[in-house]
């Protein structure tokens, strides 16, 4: 150990020590060499340190200026020493000085671990906790994951955010009472608390909510701590078992049968239909066996079931008060009420049954009249398709002239263009007027099949009578008629397809008989609805007839429409009127024979909305930007080569497939080409779409768009693919569905 500067090292008081710039000791205290050997002073005593002191220390000393830094010796003995160093020009090195520092640094650590196992515990309680400070602000100063999780932050994204801005301002004026109430009382305060989750889910949470201020010095506010549990499924099944028991009681209450509940063939409790029909009141049957109500020659069947606790049915006999025996039907089973198994039978009164059998006489004639009345519109419906035949026959012959005249023309040398496109609009005449029928009779099945389901939305009536107008305006000229359409800027809140529909159905209706004059279609304001109104000038309906016309199949009579005009089907003012029901949107008809008719429906008006919808314009079908693979099943050759020339036009690659083996094997062949799946619900015999969509899903790598196709009008069958979970489309399908469902 050199010394070689004549400070007397020996007396100097405390832990004191000169180093060199390579950490040698060139001097030191009594007391800095006696810590030394303490350590078991090793050739170097900087060994003494732990290693993250060691690399501190040596780069202080490397630099030729004062410092500070915490030292830590780690053998054999642990202790921490602050050493405050400064540099001696004059010697070129380090004086310094050093203090223990052991006992604080080990308290430092210990604090450090309490706050570690602290924010772990914190972290593992299954409960939300959080500590927000003092007012105005109430900034979050702690809160554990779960809390800072409920409102969709971190635990340290979520520290100095305000209490009132984490709830929002919704949410205040049910949670500040809470806080005034525990500011003004100083003790925890306990409610409950409805909350939508930063991930959506709903919440039934109970929270705490403590004041951290001194009860007796009002300006020491410390915040408040929030302790907040998730109770949303003991809510649910505490509010089950509420509803279960609620449910019971009035099902007791309120059933006109008979119910009692014993255990061991001791009466508990009984409904006060039973006390009716036994004559007894409620507080002399509780405790009494039930086999002393039962006549004795069924009381060995009754002890039977009870013994046996398994469910039963079984006629018997009962005696009431006055002793008339009295016919049953029971019913016993196990179950269990308020924590407790036992036995509940249903006691039911069947001297009913007799008068039933009075009565059967009167059911069956009351069939027989039904019978004849499904007879009446079985004979009905085969009138209606005779009379519906000519018109389902005259657009198909009109395309299969069209067709032959395009396959006459294509061996043309030279076709104008002029009269390809009139050839096309004529056929596409043709085919829309084709739809039209089909239309009805798919809305008269779909009504049949309960399968209109009524969306409403804001509605408007200007944009409903321009649609109007563009369907029935190249009609009505055709006719020689007037068709005017007022304009509008209401807006109605209803479901614009249902709503369009009957509109539709009643502006037809009016072309159709109508052989001269015009047709006015308006809305009027009237109070809280608007009234949409078809006025014609055309024959006018008998007040006899009124009422019949809503009927299926009827007709007034032959009409002097246009020779190319159908005369309808007899289904258009029946389905108005089930629309309607579906709407609940009144009805109503003003008409005098010979000189026209007024229908008009009511529908709530409402506000317009912020944004409308651009107006929809005829597009164009070029080529698809984007090429989908398409698999196509259909059971219909012609069909499948329709689907592969239209698609491929469009610039999509079809795969096409006449049964579920086949489309299996598409599948698995072009797994990964395949984007978009489309089938005919029927696919011949037994076979069905479901069939082919599950195995076909089956060997695609991902979940694939799926449509199903459908031309079966019967409201069983729409019904049935309806319940299949996917989109259904009904055939004819046409260019701007087609092209919706491939995403264009």
């Amino acid at each position: 150990m050199r010394n070689p500067d004549p400070i007397p090292w020996s007396q100097l008081p405390g832990l004191s020590a000169a180093l060199g710039d390579d950490c040698a000791l060139l001097g030191a205290s009594q007391s800095f060499v006696e810590l030394l050997r303490a350590q078991g002073a090793p050739a170097h005593w900087i060994d003494c340190l732990a290693a993250a002191s060691r690399a501190q220390l040596s780069s202080c000393v490397q630099r030729k200026t004062d410092f500070h830094c915490l030292i830590e010796f780690s053998a054999p003995s642990s202790c921490w020493l602050a050493c405050n160093a400064h540099w001696v020009p004059a010697h070129g090195h380090h004086v310094c000085h050093f203090a223990d520092t052991t006992s604080i640094e080990e308290a430092r650590l210990q604090a450090q671990k309490q706050v570690e196992r602290v924010h772990l515990i914190f972290k593992m309680l299954p409960v939300m906790v959080a500590h927000f400070g003092p007012r105005p602000h109430n900034r979050c100063e702690f809160a554990n994951q779960q809390f800072a999780t409920l409102f969709g932050h971190d635990a340290q994204s979520i520290l100095g955010i305000p209490a009132l801005d984490l709830i929002g301002r919704n949410l205040r004026e049910a949670v500040v009472p809470f806080l005034r109430r525990t500011l003004r009382e100083h003790k925890p305060v306990t409610f409950p608390f409805e909350f939508i989750a930063a991930n959506g889910v709903p919440m039934r949470l109970e929270v705490t909510v403590t004041f951290a201020g001194d009860a007796h010095d009002t300006g020491a506010d410390k915040g408040f701590f929030y302790l907040i549990s998730d109770i949303t499924e003991r809510h649910k099944t505490e509010f089950a078992l509420r509803e279960s028991e609620d449910r019971l009681s009035r099902f007791m209450n309120a059933s006109e049968e008979c119910v009692v509940f014993h255990r061991d063939g001791l009466i508990t409790d009984a409904n006060p239909a039973t006390s009716q029909l036994l004559d007894t009141p409620l507080h002399q049957l509780l405790g009494r066996s039930v086999l002393e109500l039962v006549a004795p020659e069924y009381r060995a069947r009754a002890i039977t079931v009870i013994a046996s606790g398994a469910d039963a049915a079984y006629e018997s006999e009962v005696f009431n008060a006055r002793g008339e025996r009295i016919p049953v039907e029971i019913i016993g089973r196990s179950m269990m009420r308020n924590g407790e198994r036992l036995r509940m039978a249903v006691v039911r009164d069947i001297r009913d049954r007799r008068e039933a059998q009075a009565r059967i006489h009167e059911l069956i004639e009351g069939l027989r009249s039904e019978k004849d009345k499904a007879e009446a519109a079985d004979r009905a419906k085969s009138v209606f398709l005779a009379a519906a035949s000519h018109d389902l026959r005259q657009p198909i012959h009109a395309l299969s002239l069209f067709l032959t005249a395009l396959r006459s023309m294509s061996q043309s040398r030279s076709v104008r263009t002029a009269d390809l496109a009139e050839i096309c609009r004529r056929m596409h005449a043709s085919l829309d007027g084709l739809g039209q029928l089909l239309n009805i009779l798919l809305d008269d099945s779909r009504l049949d099949a309960n399968a209109v389901q009524v969306e409403r939305s804001p509605t408007s009536a200007q944009r409903l009578l321009e649609e109007l107008d563009q369907d029935f305006h190249q009609l009505a000229t055709e006719k020689g008629l007037r068709l005017h359409v007022a304009s509008s800027r209401l807006w109605v809140d209803t479901d614009p397809t249902v709503l369009r529909r009957i509109l539709v159905n009643l502006v037809s209706n009016a072309v159709r008989y109508t052989s001269r004059g015009r047709v006015l279609i308006g809305c009027r304001l009237r109070g809280p609805e608007v009234e949409f109104q078809v006025w014609d000038s055309g024959i006018g309906i008998p007040p006899e007839q009124r009422e019949a016309i809503f009927e299926e199949f009827f007709q007034i009579g032959q009409t002097q429409a246009a020779g190319h005009e159908s005369h309808g089907l007899g289904l258009g003012l029946s389905i108005v009127k089930r629309s309607a029901l579906l709407l609940g949107a009144p009805l109503d008809l003003r008409s005098t024979p010979g000189r026209g008719s007024m229908f008009s429906i009511r529908v709530p008006r409402c506000e317009a909305p912020t944004h409308t919808a651009p107006a929809l314009h005829e597009p164009a079908y070029p080529q698809s930007v984007a090429r989908m693979g398409v698999l196509v099943i259909d059971d219909d050759e012609q069909v499948l080569a329709a689907m592969r020339s239209v698609l491929g036009v469009w610039g999509h690659h079809v795969f096409c497939a006449t049964s579920p083996d086949e489309a299996v094997v598409m599948a698995i062949s072009h797994a990964s080409d395949i984007d978009l799946l489309i089938s005919d619900y029927r696919l011949g015999g037994n076979v069905t779409a479901i069939d082919a969509i599950r195995a076909v899903h089956a060997c695609l790598p991902r979940t694939v768009p799926t449509y199903i196709l459908t031309g079966d009008t019967s409201p069983q069958r729409i019904h049935e693919a309806s319940e299949l979970g996917f989109p259904l489309l009904h055939k004819p399908i046409d260019a701007h569905t087609l092209r919706a469902i491939l995403g264009e």
